[in-house]
């Protein structure tokens, strides 16, 4: 009898959970390759199946590509409508933004300028950048840097003279150093006989009060340097720059003991915040 020619059997496919295509083989073909057991009985054997794409790779991939794609469109911003275009949490974040990193740093930006404006962030402790903020020690650091550079663009070049005419000048030129401390400090500026400024020193820091004040200390750098004027000037760390009335006290000793060494005190100020402050020149005449 003539056998018959066998039909070859086809392979069917089927899709594992990642979508690749497997062959379906038949039963009988993985049960035949199925070790057997001890007892001479086939055990059933589940085809392995491949290993699953890298998916941590693949969410960084997605991380990457939407931060790289943010600071494009802040620069694209910057370049079409100016700097002045981009908000405050917009600024920090494109100074800060890295390439590598994972989650976008926006949202800590936005919940660090909640809770203080962009002069105040100068007082604002590296530690706390970095631990309750989340910062991190590289991106602390570069904020605190970038607010320094900042605060000293305010500050007028030593090479030029500057002349005082009003406490509004003396005031503009002091502003920066002492607006955003949170300690008090007293400044002497010491001017000659046209008031142009010679020299901005520090005298003290800590707490100001009559307590502390020297005269010597207060009008040897403007006897040494030969000048007949000098003008005060301290902040009020609390940011109202009303005079107490030690401030008051204080200056009255400090007038009478120049008049004594023939150095007129101009005016004494008292720096406040939000570009405030007080002349006690103007509030007790003398």
């Amino acid at each position: 009898m003539e056998r018959k020619p066998q039909k070859r059997q086809q392979a069917h496919y089927t899709q594992d959970l990642w979508g690749n295509p497997v062959p379906h083989r038949h039963v009988s073909e993985s049960l035949s390759s199925t070790p057997a057991s001890p007892n001479g009985k086939r055990r059933s054997r589940l085809p392995a199946l491949p290993h699953p794409p890298q998916t941590e790779n693949i969410i960084e991939g997605i991380f990457l590509a939407h931060n790289n794609n943010t600071t494009a469109q802040l620069r694209a911003t910057l370049q079409r409508r100016g700097v002045s275009a981009l908000s405050n949490t917009e600024l920090v974040s494109l100074v800060l933004r890295t390439k590598t990193g994972r989650e976008s740093i926006e949202p800590r930006i936005h919940n660090l300028l909640a809770n203080y404006t962009m002069q105040e962030l100068l007082t604002v402790d590296y530690g706390v950048l970095q631990e309750q903020y989340q910062l991190g020690e590289a991106k602390a650091a570069q904020l605190q840097a970038m607010l320094e550079v900042g605060r000293r663009l305010l500050i007028p070049s030593e090479s030029e003279k500057y002349i005082i005419r009003s406490p509004a000048d003396a005031a503009n030129i002091l502003r920066p150093d002492m607006t955003f401390l949170d300690h008090e400090e007293m400044r002497v500026l010491v001017l000659d006989t046209k008031n142009h400024i010679v020299a901005n020193l520090l005298l003290y820091q800590g707490t100001v009060n009559s307590s502390v004040f020297r005269a010597g200390e207060i009008f040897r750098p403007a006897v040494i340097r030969k000048c007949p004027n000098v003008l005060l000037c301290h902040n009020h760390p609390s940011g109202d720059p009303t005079p107490s009335e030690e401030d008051l006290e204080a200056t009255r000793h400090i007038v009478d003991a120049g008049k004594i060494l023939d150095v007129d005190v101009v005016d004494h100020l008292i720096i406040g915040k939000n570009h405030s402050f007080v002349s006690l020149r103007e509030k007790m005449p003398w």
